[in-house]
């Protein structure tokens, strides 16, 4: 009895010890089964939130259509601005845009959509007025008359040629039946593009490009240079002038769209994808004033018709800062049609780019040279016999007569080539050859642009005394207008060079200043005294001798004018062709303005001062009014 008693109480201890290892087990599953869900979940929130968070941008931008592809892939260029003063404050400034994009249109074809091609090309003719081509092609097929205009100027001759090409062009893309894509016409308006889609034709598209505008057209064109397409990457690039060389700070950086594909070219979902937006480009802020610039540049402009000039070059500049104000050449290009362009010398900016000996414009800095030295003075004297000879070369004045005992302020009066010989012999070779150095001859200004050229001074190596002789006037040398414009800019500022700057400031789309230039002095060519003795030389220059065109009523203008010839690189000599150039600074207290003016080969007029000299004139008194400075005189 108490076996059995046993043996029951041992069945239920095992029973009992069953359901207890079952029960467990299975809680044990389930705890199992619901880490497994609880990871698979935080897996699922993860993704969505890498998604959302971190690819959202890329699945918004796949998803979205091209032109929100394009917006996110491509960076708009940077602005370039010209400052205007503010009409109430004189101490205000605004400013006006002289480069910025437009959006446009790529028109394009899926060939392999089209059904009936001619029905597209037709459409195309209606849309562009270009259905004048068939008409005339139907025409010379048959040899019928034709109501059909023929165009006669060279111009219409090249347009009709151009139209032709591009008609034959669409007529053969639109028959390529197997292929996916076919670019048609680009740069191409809105309104164009609505009344093609009015028509509901099958496999043709547009997207949004961006071109370069340039509201002012020509003003300014070498300064600002063009922008063009780079092929590989549909990128605006910049060509010349600001465009080409700040290109790195407004191209901006071009953004991307990666993902892994399958073995038919299609994107993975579920594989790693990649966007990086584009980052727009700097904004560009010159010193350039817009008011001043037009006004110069268009008087430059006429003044090359008028005294027959083949090209000039003008550069106005603040003597106390280093700032360019103005600065242009003639004849202009329109940027925004740089393609129809043929001569790509017009490209050039001759104002920093194009060196020439200047002639007689060199002549106070010979004697400011000689004055700072302590050799002469501005009423020292020497007597002058009409001609030199050194070296058996002779020197003569543009005066026939003997002039006799003469001062050097009489020198610049007159533009006696003898006297700035005198002075220079009385500094000598060595260190004329030091001044000429300091005044930034020979070397570049390091102007904030490219394509600078350094000028030539090298004559000034060779110890036969004719190279000094005729380099203290001006001839044997090579200088840029803008060395001139800056060395006459010392001359006014007690003898301080500057270094001349036309950028004012970069600015990233978001406000923040990538760089912002600050005058800066290179060099204390002359002490103040001989700043004051050579600036009061220069206004009785103006006043007493040629530059009489050059003053300005009610203030004291200082300058200095050159008629110089030009080298003839072929027979050796000079030719008869002759450069005219005036350089100036007004007012004398406080000078404003440092400017040259430079007419190439001009014919109409013998001397500069006809020419550059009264071109001088009636810009330097725009420049005064506009800024308000008050007479002195």
């Amino acid at each position: 009895m108490s076996v059995l008693v046993k043996e029951k109480k041992l069945v239920r201890y095992y029973s009992s010890y069953d359901k207890v290892g079952r029960g467990e087990a299975k809680d044990y599953r389930i705890m199992t089964l619901g880490i497994f869900f609880l990871l698979f979940a935080l897996a699922i929130i993860f993704r969505l939130s890498k998604l959302q968070l971190v690819e959202g941008a890329y699945y918004t931008a796949l998803a979205s259509d091209q032109h929100e592809i394009f917006k996110q892939l491509y960076p708009e260029r940077g602005e370039i601005y010209f400052v205007e003063k503010d009409e109430l404050d004189n101490k205000k400034q605004e400013f006006y845009p002289v480069a910025l994009n437009k959006s446009m249109n790529l028109l394009y074809s899926v060939p392999a959509e089209i059904k009936d091609p001619d029905a597209v090309l037709q459409v195309l003719l209606e849309v562009f007025n270009l259905k004048y081509i068939a008409e005339a092609e139907e025409a010379t097929a048959t040899k019928t008359p034709t109501e059909v205009a023929v165009p006669q100027t060279p111009d219409e001759i090249k347009k009709k040629e151009s139209d032709r090409a591009l008609v034959a062009a669409w007529d053969k893309s639109l028959r390529k039946e197997k292929d996916p894509y076919e670019p048609l016409k680009h740069l191409v308006p809105d309104e164009d593009i609505e009344k093609i889609k009015q028509y509901n034709l099958e496999g043709v598209y547009f997207t949004t490009e961006q071109t370069r505008f340039y509201p002012e057209r020509s003003l300014g064109s070498q300064l600002l240079g063009f922008v063009g397409k780079q092929a590989e990457n549909n990128m605006l690039k910049g060509y010349d002038g600001i465009e080409a060389c700040y290109d790195k700070y407004l191209a901006g950086e071009q953004g991307f769209l990666r993902s892994e594909l399958d073995s038919a070219g299609r994107m993975i979902a579920t594989a790693g994808q990649d966007l990086r937006k584009a980052e727009d480009g700097d904004d560009i802020y010159l010193t350039i004033d817009k008011a001043i610039e037009y006004y110069a540049c268009n008087e430059l402009n006429n003044a090359v018709k008028e005294y027959g000039a083949v090209r000039g070059s003008l550069i106005a500049m603040e003597p106390q800062t280093g700032r360019i104000i103005a600065l242009c050449n003639s004849p202009e290009f329109d940027p925004n049609k740089y393609n129809e362009i043929e001569d790509p010398k017009i490209f050039n900016n001759g104002a920093i780019f194009e060196s020439y000996e200047p002639g007689s414009v060199f002549k106070p800095l010979t004697l400011a040279a000689a004055i700072d030295a302590g050799k002469v003075d501005p009423f020292t004297t020497y007597y002058d016999t009409g001609e030199l000879i050194i070296s058996k070369f002779r020197i003569g004045n543009s005066i026939a007569t003997p002039q006799g005992i003469t001062t050097m302020t009489q020198v610049l009066e007159k533009s006696l080539n003898t006297g700035a010989v005198f002075a220079a012999q009385k500094l000598g070779l060595p260190e004329f050859k030091r001044y000429v150095e300091a005044f930034g001859f020979g070397k570049k200004t390091e102007i904030d642009l490219c394509g600078e050229d350094p000028g030539n001074i090298r004559s000034l190596d060779d110890p036969n005394p004719i190279y000094l002789a005729t380099a203290s006037f001006g001839q044997g040398i090579m200088t840029t207008p803008i060395q001139l414009v800056r060395a006459y800019a010392a001359l006014a500022n007690d003898g301080k060079l500057m270094e001349p700057y036309v950028v004012e400031r970069i600015v990233k789309p978001d406000g923040t200043i990538v760089e912002e230039k600050k005058p800066k002095i290179v060099g204390q060519v002359i002490s103040p005294q001989s700043s004051k003795l050579i600036k009061s030389m220069l206004v009785s220059a103006v006043n007493n001798g040629y530059g009489k065109k050059a003053r300005v009523p009610g203030y004291l203008v200082g300058g200095k004018t050159g008629t110089a010839q030009i080298a003839d690189t072929v027979n050796g000599g000079y030719s008869k062709d002759v450069n005219h150039t005036f350089v100036g600074i007004v007012p004398f207290n406080n000078p404003r303005i440092s400017m040259v003016i430079k007419l190439e080969r001009v014919r109409n007029v013998p001397f500069a001062e006809s020419s550059a000299t009264p071109l001088f004139g009636k810009i330097a008194k725009f420049i005064l009014n506009y800024y308000n400075v008050p007479p002195e005189e």
